[in-house]
């Protein structure tokens, strides 16, 4: 990515991704101050982590003896059921920053490597399923699991200008 810009190759292959392959970072909004903030996922040295360079918000998460995660100061977060694949982050709930209206729908990404790929993926005349191994679970690939009116040659435009409006939102 650029500054001004992200920039595509649309002759190079899709790699091979899945939607984990997208989730070490999240953006989503701050519950303060309503601007762009970060959720980095755990790691074997810390817990999730949200930070919010504006307002100088910072929480941090660890786990009960049940492995449930909880806030420090849950006081002022969302609770409830998630799914990867909701918008907002998997640790606290947090609408993700980079979400619009499109086709009816909500087009989404967890962090600007993710937009790329959808916009690559979106933007791409030929995409070709590649062949999976045996031991691969079926539908394992994020191509295959992203939703109906976003790989429809009709929508194509549509969700390209939707994922330009996302991009700027990065500036």
């Amino acid at each position: 990515m650029t500054e001004k810009g992200m920039q595509t190759d649309l002759s190079a292959p899709q790699e091979l991704r899945t939607i984990h392959d997208f989730t070490d970072v999240f953006l989503v909004v701050c519950p303060r101050c309503s601007r762009k903030a970060d959720v980095t996922s755990s790691t074997e040295e810390r817990p999730p982590r949200f930070s919010c360079l504006h307002c100088g918000l910072v929480r941090q998460w660890t786990s009960d003896k049940k492995g449930v995660l909880f806030s420090q100061q849950s006081g002022d977060w969302p609770e409830g059921q998630y799914a990867l694949g909701d918008a907002a982050d998997p640790y606290f709930h947090l609408p993700l920053w980079l979400q619009t209206p499109c086709c009816g729908h909500t087009l989404w990404a967890f962090n600007t490597q993710h937009l790329q790929y959808l916009r690559d993926f979106v933007a791409a005349k030929d995409r070709h399923t590649p062949p999976r191994e045996a031991k691969d679970p079926l539908n394992s690939l994020l191509t295959s699991r992203l939703p109906k009116w976003m790989q429809l040659a009709r929508n194509r435009q549509a969700v390209l200008r939707a994922i330009k409006m996302l991009e700027l939102k990065l500036d």
